[in-house]
């Protein structure tokens, strides 16, 4: 009876800190969030796409972005139920900025340039980009593209982000 006793006190003791109280599910961190695209070179020889999609708050909330630079453009082509926001178009300015609608915890972002063809000069310089993904103001990650001259192939730079 008393190695009963014993090995009851025994699972209970293991029994208890076994389970924790914290919650196993990691908990959700969400941020305003801002994309910051600065392209360089001879940008406006080319067709540039930016794309934003998977912006997502709470479980599986879809959170539209905010085209804020260039101003007086829009989102070419928009799927809604695929939370995919898509701007080409032959840059004038060389900025591009888009902002979240609502605090989010994770989004993708693709950025891609092909140039459009013709000459080109001694000083002609391939389009290069820097993408700051800024959460809360703060830069929360840099991503660099540099194209490929003219007649290759460009690589897309496509990015997947969640907030910790």
């Amino acid at each position: 009876m008393r190695n009963l006793n014993y090995l009851l006190v025994l699972a209970v003791a293991v029994f208890s800190f076994s389970c924790s109280s914290e919650d196993e599910t990691p908990k959700l961190v969400e941020k305003s969030v801002t994309i910051e695209v600065e392209m360089d070179g001879n940008y406006d020889d080319y067709l540039v796409t930016f794309s934003v999609h998977s912006m997502l708050s709470g479980t599986s909330t879809f959170v539209a972005p905010v085209l804020d630079q260039p101003t007086e453009l829009n989102w070419t082509q928009v799927i809604e139920q695929g939370n995919t926001y898509t701007l080409s178009f032959e840059p004038e300015v060389p900025i591009i900025s888009a902002i979240s609608s609502a605090p989010i915890h994770s989004l993708g972002l693709v950025f891609n340039a092909v140039h459009l063809g013709g000459e080109t000069t001694d000083s002609f310089q391939p389009i290069s980009a820097t993408v700051n993904v800024l959460a809360d103001g703060e830069v929360y990650r840099q991503f660099e593209y540099e194209a490929l001259p003219p007649g290759e192939v460009s690589v897309p730079l496509a990015e997947e982000i969640t907030f910790q």
